[in-house]
């Protein structure tokens, strides 16, 4: 019993302490292998992030490398162009200042150095079109005066009276012998109201010496500024450093690497002396004056004017696109305008935007002026049968103004925008003093003035901007017609109806010389060298006259041209192909188109030649015509028929005639201004109708 009672006992007691410690440590052990296995997880997160961290910034430091790599490379790239192109200055220097070194070296018969041109724009043969070898710029007080008298004086001393009594014109001629070879050259004022006509004749030009004083930091300025306008017009620019005031003791103040430099970039040379004479053997020297010697091909090749016109075009904006018909687009047209277009008429587009009428006297005359001076307007003369002249200001379109090519002084007060009425035109001023009608009427040359000529015997000088007449010339009979000589804004040519031309000087009204002719003189032109000047007659002929000098003229020939009086001639310069020409008004119902052939030698003006006759209703009144230089060129003509005339002069455009309806009685004058954006026509009874070519290219299709 008491066994029993143990064995029951022993079986109820708790196990060992040991026993029950066995699972908690392996509960222990667990959670720690598990801690374990969560740290070693969480830091091989972390160094996968240290490790993406990582990888990416390596990948954008490679991006910057490769990025600097390529700037490298650019940059190295760059470098490379610029040594190549200053090693090819360099070598261009070299040469350069190596034919300068030759220049002052006597030549040996047959073994003349040459010039050799850098690689450029093709430049056209120096004979074909240019009828002056060396023209002399440059800013005022550089002294190229004294050095051209200083050349004339030690090697032809017989020009110094010439040369004297004409340096103080704008331009003069002179044909200087040095050695056994005449050199034409014409000296330029520095002076820079006339700075238009100075740069429109570095195309009439071979060599453009550009002077400049070595002491005088602005003068060089103003040649560097000339150098590119030289390039452009085909001349070869020679950036003559005068050293005179240096050689007396002033300090060099200007950097002559500069000008030697821009002279290369130019296709020039640049020397620095005292003696002109150097650089006009250096000239001499060159290729120019081989070609300049070889004899002019008559075959319409391209002529001075023409040059001369395109740079003066580029102060307006460039090239005028072919195939629009007469005028450049210049004002914007509407939707309905443009679907009411005639489709197949080159002049749809050509449309009367605006009439002037001052009286119901006719209109005889009418000019353009100041396209050069102002920006916002250009000036638009006005003359009648009743003796009153008006002057209107004619504001440009937007499209106009965003043509233009080039700087204009700021300008203010009440001319620097357009009336209020928004009508783009005002009165400028009026100029009353005539007592009969008015034959012809011109600007002079620096466009201050007005010169009117009239049948109550007499020439006047008119302010523009305040209308006072300035100077009167009388006559013994009327005056036709009148023309300034280009190169002396001085001396003025004028016709009277006894056939007699007289030369005139403007300051004291001297009569310088007289001319008699067969016949009444009704049109004065000068052709594009002014040195020639062309008289159509009452009984249509044309009388050619040469100025020798700037104060004397003299006949060279006469071309019989028609049975009519001439009323009108217009010169233009060579294009397309064709040779300059003439558009010469005749009273025997026809305009005539007269080709004009130059040389041998260079520059003379040798013959007349008819190209082709268009009819034009023309019996009674004084017509006019005018050029547009748009597209082939157009000769632009009144009529009596009441219809402005327009006839293409391109090749193959057979002279078909395109009139301009709108005017109801005969249209007696025409004129186009520079930019070839406006065409006036005036008829006989007074009304003055402005035209325009729309543009519609902002208009959807």
């Amino acid at each position: 019993m008491s066994l029993m009672t143990f064995s029951i006992t022993q079986s109820q007691q708790p196990p060992p302490p040991v026993l029950l410690l066995l699972p908690f440590a392996v509960i222990v052990t667990m959670f720690l292998r598990v801690w374990l296995m969560l740290m070693l997880l969480d830091n091989e997160d972390r160094g996968l992030k240290q490790l993406e961290q990582a990888l990416s910034e390596k990948t954008s430091e490679i991006s910057q490398v490769k990025e600097e790599l390529v700037s490298m490379k650019e940059a190295s790239s760059k470098q490379q162009e610029q040594l190549q192109d200053a090693e090819s200055r360099y070598q261009n220097l070299l040469k350069s200042t190596a034919m300068q070194s030759v220049a002052g070296l006597p030549s040996a018969a047959g073994a003349q150095p040459k010039a050799k041109a850098t690689p450029g724009p093709p430049r056209r043969q120096a004979g074909s079109q240019r009828n002056v070898f060396i023209q002399l710029a440059g800013a005022q007080s550089s002294g190229k005066t004294c050095l051209l008298e200083t050349l004339i004086a030690e090697h032809d001393p017989q020009q110094l009276p010439k040369f004297n009594e004409q340096k103080s014109n704008f331009m003069a001629h002179h044909q200087i012998q040095v050695g056994d070879k005449p050199v034409k050259m014409l000296d330029c004022s520095g002076n820079s109201r006339a700075a238009h006509l100075v740069k429109e004749r570095f195309a009439r030009s071979t060599w453009v010496f550009i002077v400049y004083d070595l002491s005088k930091r602005e003068s060089l300025e103003h040649a560097l500024a000339l150098t590119q306008e030289v390039h452009a017009a085909g001349a070869r620019p020679l950036l003559f450093g005068n050293k005179y005031n240096v050689d007396k003791g002033d300090p060099i103040q200007v950097d002559v690497a500069a000008a030697k430099d821009a002279a290369v970039r130019n296709e020039g040379a640049a020397m620095e002396s005292s003696k002109l004479m150097d650089a006009v053997q250096f000239a001499l020297n060159s290729e120019e004056m081989l070609d300049s010697q070889e004899p002019i091909s008559p075959d319409g090749k391209r002529s001075a004017i023409s040059s001369a016109i395109d740079s003066v075009k580029s102060w307006f904006g460039g090239e005028r696109a072919k195939g629009q018909g007469v005028l450049r687009p210049s004002l914007k047209g509407t939707k309905a305008m443009k679907q009411a277009r005639k489709e197949g008429d080159p002049n749809v587009d050509l449309r009367p935007v605006q009439e002037l009428q001052d009286s119901d006297s006719a209109v005889t005359c009418i000019c353009f002026g100041q396209e050069r001076l102002h920006k916002a307007y250009v000036l638009l003369a006005t003359a009648s049968k009743d003796g009153t002249v008006v002057v209107y200001r004619c504001y440009r379109t937007e499209m106009e103004i965003a043509m233009l090519d080039q700087d204009f002084a700021p300008e203010e007060g009440a001319y620097s925008s357009p009336p209020a009425d928004h009508s783009n035109i005002a009165v400028h001023s009026r100029l009353v003093g005539h007592s009969r009608a008015i034959t012809s009427i011109f600007f002079n040359l620096l466009e201050d003035q007005l010169v009117t000529t009239s049948i109550d015997k007499s020439v006047r000088f008119w302010s523009i901007d305040s209308g006072e007449m300035l100077k009167v010339f009388t006559d013994s009979s009327p005056v036709p017609v009148a023309a300034f000589l280009p190169f002396n804004p001085q001396v003025f040519v004028a016709a009277n109806s006894n056939a007699v031309l007289r030369l005139v000087n403007v300051q004291n009204g001297m009569v310088l010389q007289k001319l008699k002719v067969e016949t009444e003189v009704r049109a004065l032109k000068f052709d594009d060298t002014g040195l020639f000047l062309l008289a159509g007659t009452k009984s249509g002929s044309i009388h050619v006259l040469e100025a020798s000098d700037a104060n004397t003229l003299k006949f060279k020939f006469k071309v019989n041209l028609a049975r009519g009086g001439v009323t009108c001639i217009t010169f233009v310069p060579a294009s397309g192909g064709q040779p300059p020409c003439l558009l010469v008004n005749t009273s025997d119902c026809s305009a005539t188109i007269i080709d004009c052939t130059y040389g041998p030698p260079s520059g003379v003006l040798n013959n007349l030649a008819v190209r082709h006759r268009v009819r034009v209703a023309h019996e009674l009144l004084p017509l006019k015509n005018c050029y547009s230089p748009s597209g082939p060129g157009y000769l632009i003509s009144g009529s009596e028929n009441k219809d402005v005339h327009i006839y293409p002069l391109g090749k193959g455009s057979n002279y078909k005639m395109q009139p301009l309806k709108h005017h109801q009685v005969p249209v007696v004058a025409v004129s186009v201004n520079m930019q070839d954006t406006l065409l006036a026509s005036a008829d006989s009874l007074g009304r003055i109708v402005l035209w325009r070519r729309m543009d519609f290219s902002h208009i959807p299709d």
